[in-house]
Parts: structure tokens; C-alpha cells; sequence
């Protein structure tokens, strides 16, 4: 049968097909029906051929008929179904063939029982509760049907209709204004003003609640009446379309997928913003293993306690992946038995999440170092030359030579210009935070943020000593710490400098602060580098100046620092997106002693251990200083301080600068 034909439990069709005009918006769409009430699933029929009379519309009364109704449909638009049958029959059975099968198929679910029991199973689908709520059920039926698909949606082209998200109807698109392929959701057009209005409060948080590993909102706006916004496009399968399909991962996949959610959930609940359960649904994977989250900042939740975010729903489904006929790592094992026993404390379960993948991950050798080792054995093979060639053309073959020298020293890594130049700061009183303080001494700290070029020398340095860091280590350092402090990604971070590719969407250099290093990183670059973390007092006195400024340049607020506080009255959509920029070029963000990039592009470890604010019994180091992703005002003042986050910490918004007693040799 084709995916046009008709499925039915009787002789009598419960809809015939009608002549529409062509300018009518839908086309001839495929729609199954699964209900075990045939008055039921013959009244969802007559109300879906209501609102769009070409529909093909299929009707069978058990999950086991529709799983093999499926085998008839080459493309399903709409699928309307029970969850829960009385006399036998697994509704989730069904859900999972049709997500392997039609991962764009429009799921509502239509039930005569309560399922909030099944809350985990469902979410993202639509559910209707008998009796149906008719008028609301046809808009539903026709906003999935109906499609925009080719308008003009300026600056947007729509392209092919999408399964809805959870916010609307979603269609790919195009954005002719910077060049990049979108997705756009749009709000139902039987939307009521409330609804509206917390689609926008929605819109305007997600555009706040940015994360490398979340699928970034863009713009949000209205075009004909209907309110919309812009996002990342990110068309991948999410961990229940992969259990379903019988997709099966590595324990070190596992553990990252752990690591990185509970990293995006301890960001969403540090910053306060109010989200819903991250779950199966809702964490999705590239075939190069790219972990990403669907933004779920939601207004109308309660905000989490910081690391209060419950993954246990996620840890029985990233469990549910892992190949059943190996025996699994003790620590991957043990991992997952406290996930899937109920709550444990995230930040905790982040950082064995990091540790087991750091030990898990093989052993790597810098690229950088075999195309050291190919450029001087060229060279040699060129001065071999010239010594057999000195007499034919002595002059002009040890030019040849320079320039090929020149060449090969140059494909080693990207130009970087920022050197680790320091700053004097004399001894004397201070503003630290409301009350007057004295430091006793002079030191010295980094101009600039350290930058990836920097740090690359340090881990060249830790590979020539055979891949100890002992020399350098800080002594609290865990034994489950990588010696190599290669920051998180760093093999693609590092592939995306020196080729000149995006990362996360960014163009990087090596002028660019370095990120992803947790304090024993910093800790470690900074006795390498003959220096030392600062001190949060000494922190603030750089970054405030003599006279106890709020802000590098004042105590007036003003948009000169690379973060993305919005103005007084500005909406935050309105704010342009930032990123990383070279650490030199940040001209306006200077304190008065001279100390570059206090308010804006990452923000940086200390010195300091002291009691965490969150966490109750841990310690933690002191954060100082905005970062890129910074978006309110409170946060961009040079007296916040962050107190959250665990010493192995590891993120995209957090790197890091130096102090010294005496300004040490340059490296």
C-alpha cells in the first residue's frame, strides 16, 4: 500500500478525499490514527479532514497495527495516538518505531488517562486529555498540516517544515542576511495573548542562556502577527531516537555526554536560569560525537539551587546506549549505578564525569611535534644538498635554503604577535569590595589574558619532559588529573587554529585567551612561567585602580568591555552576539594601572581557595572578572566574585592571568 492509501478497521471510510483549489496551503498530507475507541478514532478523523479535506487519513485500534501500518507509509505528516491500552498493546512500543522510522512525523497524543507516570517518555509531544477541546485540537491539526514552506520571512527564506519543538512550528530556513542556514520557530497561530507573551519572556531568556554545547537562539521577532525567533540549525538524533534505532556507544561517549550536560545544567543553575529537567529528548549527537542540549531555559519554572539539577532521567537513558555484551569500566559502571539510584550532588557527578573520561582518553602526541620533526628533517636533506652543490650554486642554493627553512618553521603553527608583558602595581590602600584594605606589597601582573599561544609553549614544554609535570604541578593536584593540562578539545581547538576553521561557530587564534583550563592547569602554566596565580585582593586592586572604580574605565556604566550587558531600557535580543577576541585588541576595557580585558572576555581563576557558596563542605577557588557571555549588570561589576564552581572546572567562558613578586623571564 502507499504511503497515500487508506488504513481501516471497517468497510466504512471515515473521510472521503475532495477537490481543493491549488492555492489552498495544504498539500495531500499522510496521517495515521491509533485509538482503541473507534468512536474516538472516527471523530479525530472527521475533525483532521475538517480542517484540511485532502488529508489521507488511516485508522487502526492497536500499537501492534499501527507498527506495521508503518511499513506502508513512505512519509507520515501527522500521527495522532493513545499511550495506554487496557487490553494489551505498548503505546511506547509504537513511539519508538515511529521515531526510528519518521523522525519529522508530528506525534499528538490523544489518551483518556492521566500520564504524568509517563512524563519522561512524552516529552515534546503534544497531549490532549477526553474529552478533546475541539476548536484548540483543529488548530493544533491545522498550524501541522497548513505550511509556509518557500516564503519570504525577511530577512528569512523558509524552507522545509520541521517537526514542531517544543516552543511552535519549526521550518528550516535561511538567512540571507549573514549567510547561514537556521532553524526558525514560529507561535501557533491559535496561540491566546499569554501564550505570546511567555514565548517572547522564552525567547529573551534563551537568548541569555548561551553555552558552547547548546544550541545558540539567535533573533527573536514578529512577522504577521505571529511572534517568531531564530536558532541554531542542529539536525541531529537525540538519545531516544538512537535507543530506538538500536544505536549503541562507548563508555568514554557515555561519560562525556554526563559530563557535558551536567556542565550546561551547573551553568543554567549558577547564572539563574530557570529550566526544565534535561532529558533524553532533549541531548542529541553528531556523528563526529558532538554533544549539544536543547536550550531549555524556561520562565515558567522555578530556578534551580545551584548544582540542584536532577540527571537522573538522563543517566537511565545515556545507560540504555551502552552495548550490553561488554562489561564496562568499574568507574563507568559505578558512575552510572549512582545515577539511575536518584539525585546525586551535579557538581560532584561532573567532575567524575571529567575525571573518568581524562582517564579513559588513549595516549595523544602533539601534531605540532611529527611536523617539527618532518621540517628538520627536510632541512638537513637541503644542507646535504648544498654541501654537494656548493660549487654549481653556492650563493644562490643557501638562499634556497633559508626560504625553505622560513617555510617549514612557519607551517608549524599560526603568527602570534601578544607577548607575556606585566604590569606594576606599587603597594598601598585599596577599595576591596565595600571597605577600605591595604596590600603590603608591590607584584606585577599579566597585561593580557594568557593566550592559547602562550599556553602551547607550556604544554610543548611538559612533552619534551617525556609528559611530566611534576616540576610544575600544584600539590593538591588529583592523581586522576591529566598531566598533559590539555584544555578541554583541545586536539580540535588546536586543529581549528592552525587551519584556520571555526570552532563552535568562532574563528580563533592564537591571540585569542586561552579557555577551557581548570585551576590546575592555571596553576601549573603559571609556576612554569616562573609566576603564580594573583590573589583575588590583588585582582580587584589591578582591575579598580586607586580611586576603587566599578568598572575599568569608572563607576559609569557604558558598553566598552567585551561581554554583552545590555544598556539600561536595551532588551538583551537586541545585543549584538559576542565572542572571544584578541586580548590586545580590547582598547576602551583598560583599568588605570593599564591591566587589559577586566570586564569582558573570559573571566579568570585566582589564587584563592575558600568555601564554596553552593556547595556545601567544598572548597573552591575564586573567579574573578566578566567574560564575553556576560549579561547582566551585576555580574559585569569588578567586585563580583564567583565562588561556584569545583578546581577542575573546565569552560569555554573561563581562562585565566598571572601575578608575579618580580616580572620573570620572558618565555
Amino acid at each position: 500500500m502507499s504511503n497515500r492509501g487508506m488504513v481501516r478497521t471497517s468497510n466504512k471510510p471515515i473521510g472521503r478525499r475532495k477537490k481543493v483549489a491549488q492555492s489552498r496551503p495544504f498539500m495531500s498530507a499522510s496521517v495515521l490514527i491509533i485509538q482503541p475507541d473507534p468512536a474516538i478514532g472516527n471523530r479525530i478523523g472527521q475533525l483532521i479532514l475538517a480542517v484540511a479535506p485532502d488529508a489521507q487519513v488511516g485508522v487502526v485500534n492497536t500499537p501492534d497495527e499501527g507498527i506495521a501500518a508503518l511499513g506502508h507509509y513512505t512519509d507520515l505528516d501527522l500521527c495522532v495516538c493513545e499511550l495506554y491500552f487496557e487490553n494489551g498493546g505498548d503505546g511506547l512500543a509504537f513511539l519508538a518505531a515511529i521515531r526510528a522510522r519518521f523522525r519529522r512525523t508530528r506525534v499528538i497524543l490523544v489518551s483518556s488517562y492521566n500520564l504524568s507516570n509517563f512524563e519522561d517518555y512524552i516529552q515534546g509531544f503534544t497531549v490532549f486529555r477526553t474529552p478533546l477541546d475541539e476548536s484548540v485540537f483543529m488548530s493544533t491539526c491545522q498550524d501541522t498540516l497548513v505550511t509556509l514552506e518557500n516564503h519570504e520571512f525577511p530577512p528569512f527564506r523558509l524552507g522545509k517544515k520541521q517537526p514542531p519543538d517544543r516552543w511552535g512550528d519549526c521550518y528550516a530556513a535561511y538567512d540571507t542576511g549573514v549567510k547561514r542556514d537556521i532553524f526558525i520557530t514560529i507561535l501557533q497561530s491559535w496561540a491566546t495573548p499569554q501564550d505570546a507573551d511567555h514565548f517572547r519572556k522564552t525567547a529573551t531568556l534563551m537568548a541569555r542562556a548561551v553555552h558552547p554545547n547548546v544550541q545558540a537562539v539567535y533573533q527573536a521577532g514578529v512577522y504577521q502577527s505571529r511572534d517568531f525567533f531564530c536558532r541554531e540549525k542542529w539536525d541531529y538524533p537525540n538519545l531516544s531516537e538512537m535507543a530506538a534505532s538500536g544505536t549503541a556507544i562507548d563508555p568514554r561517549l557515555a561519560v562525556q555526554i554526563v559530563h557535558i550536560a551536567g556542565s550546561v545544567a551547573l551553568f543554567w543553575d549558577a547564572n539563574d536560569f530557570p529550566h526544565t529537567r534535561i532529558s533524553a529528548t532533549d541531548v542529541t549527537l553528531s556523528p563526529q560525537g558532538v554533544v549539544k542540549v536543547a536550550n531549555c531555559a524556561d520562565p515558567a519554572q522555578v530556578a534551580t539551587p545551584p548544582g540542584m539539577s536532577d540527571l537522573t532521567a538522563l543517566g537511565h537513558a545515556v545507560h540504555a546506549l551502552l552495548p550490553r555484551s561488554e562489561v564496562l569500566p568499574p568507574a563507568v559502571a559505578a558512575l552510572f549505578q549512582k545515577l539511575q539510584a536518584g539525585p546525586v550532588p551535579l557538581a560532584q557527578t561532573v567532575a567524575e564525569a571529567q575525571a573518568i573520561d581524562n582517564s579513559l582518553a588513549p595516549e595523544r602526541v602533539l601534531e605540532v611535534t611529527e611536523e617539527h620533526v618532518v621540517a628538520e628533517q627536510l632541512i638537513h636533506t637541503e644542507r646535504r644538498k648544498q654541501r654537494f652543490m656548493q660549487y654549481v650554486a653556492g650563493a644562490a642554493f643557501a638562499l634556497v635554503v633559508a626560504v625553505v627553512a622560513i617555510v617549514f618553521y612557519m607551517r608549524l603553527d599560526p603568527p602570534s604577535h601578544v607577548k607575556g608583558e606585566m604590569v606594576p602595581i606599587a603597594a598601598g590602600p585599596f577599595m576591596y569590595q565595600d571597605k577600605n584594605d591595604t596590600i603590603d606589597h608591590d607584584f606585577y601582573v599579566d597585561k593580557y589574558e594568557v593566550t592559547f599561544g602562550q599556553y602551547l609553549k607550556f604544554l610543548r614544554a611538559i612533552q619534551s619532559n617525556n609528559g611530566d609535570d611534576s616540576s610544575w604541578r600544584a600539590p593538591s593536584q588529583p592523581a586522576t588529573h591529566s598531566q598533559t593540562h590539555e584544555p578541554k578539545d583541545w586536539d580540535n581547538i588546536f586543529k581549528c587554529i592552525k587551519y584556520h576553521q571555526p570552532y563552535n561557530q568562532v574563528t580563533l587564534t592564537l591571540d585569542d585567551p586561552v579557555f577551557n583550563v581548570d585551576w590546575y592547569d592555571a596553576e601549573a602554566f603559571a609556576k612554569w612561567a616562573g609566576k603564580r596565580l594573583p590573589t583575588d585582593r590583588e585582582w580587584e586592586k589591578a582591575a579598580r585602580g586607586p580611586n576603587g572604580f566599578l568598572y575599568p574605565w569608572g563607576n559609569t556604566f557604558q558598553p566598552l568591555g567585551n561581554n554583552m550587558v545590555p544598556a539600561p531600557g536595551q532588551d538583551i535580543t537586541s545585543v549584538p552576539q559576542h565572542s572571544y577576541t584578541v586580548v590586545d585588541e580590547m582598547t576602551k576595557d583598560v583599568s588605570p594601572y593599564g591591566v587589559v580585558g577586566m570586564a569582558g572576555n573570559v573571566s579568570e581563576w585566582t589564587g584563592d581557595i575558600v568555601d564554596s557558596t553552593s556547595l556545601s563542605g567544598v572548597k573552591v577557588a575564586v573567579i574573578r572578572g566578566a567574560n564575553f557571555r556576560t549579561n547582566t549588570m551585576e555580574h559585569l561589576l569588578l567586585t563580583y566574585r564567583i565562588t561556584k564552581y569545583p578546581q577542575i572546572e573546565r569552560n569555554f567562558w573561563l581562562g585565566f592571568r598571572c601575578a608575579a613578586d618580580q616580572p620573570p623571564a620572558a618565555k
